[in-house]
């Protein structure tokens, strides 16, 4: 076996773990190792650490979801404006729901690391060309709006039981969460003051 099928081999595992539910801490380096049928010292030789393996496999699983969002997003590209900024932020609010552990570590990863962009959509083409479609090319603009995106969807996300409990709205449930991207959507839109 060759060190990089070594090394996708752990990325995999690592993958694998943590879309079965087991969170970063349940995880241990013992664990990923067997599985992938590796020795311990695989882990730290390719990627340091173990928190550096968790992250590097739930950056590719978001990049993977960025691709194949911005594949989907192709069939819809002659909708208007606000029609696919909501298809998106749907795909988006669906994969976290279905994917709550991987999404948990990549939303906390990149507000710790505080990479240089609004949140995890900001790299994603067709989510900023609908932003650029509905705000123009105003940087201050295009910023604000995707602050309150991410703030708004990252919100009822990791307070997602604490908010059903005081209010009644399920994210877990999908016709709540897309009712509820369907409002922010408008409420983007219709708040031209931003």
């Amino acid at each position: 076996m060759g060190e990089n099928d070594a090394k996708e081999r752990l990325i995999d595992v690592t993958i694998k773990m943590i879309c079965q539910g087991k969170k970063p801490s349940e995880i241990t380096v013992k664990d990923i190792t067997e599985t992938a049928e590796l020795g311990n010292g695989m882990v730290n030789y390719h990627f340091q650490s173990k928190d550096n393996l968790i992250r590097l496999a739930v950056k590719k699983v978001m990049n993977c979801a960025t691709n194949k969002l911005g594949e989907k997003m192709k069939a819809n590209e002659n909708e208007s404006p606000i029609k696919r900024l909501t298809i998106i932020l749907k795909e988006v609010v669906n994969f976290i729901a279905d994917n709550s552990e991987i999404s948990k570590i990549a939303i906390l990863d990149d507000l710790e690391n505080n990479q240089g962009t609004a949140h995890l959509l900001s790299s994603e083409e067709t989510y900023n060309k609908c932003l650029r479609d509905l705000y123009g090319d105003s940087k201050h603009k295009l910023l604000i709006k995707n602050y309150l995106i991410a703030g708004y969807i990252n919100y009822i996300f990791l307070k997602a039981e604490k908010i059903k409990n005081e209010t009644g709205f399920d994210f877990y449930n999908k016709e709540d969460r897309e009712k509820a991207i369907e409002t922010l959507v408008d409420e983007l839109v219709n708040c031209k003051r931003i």
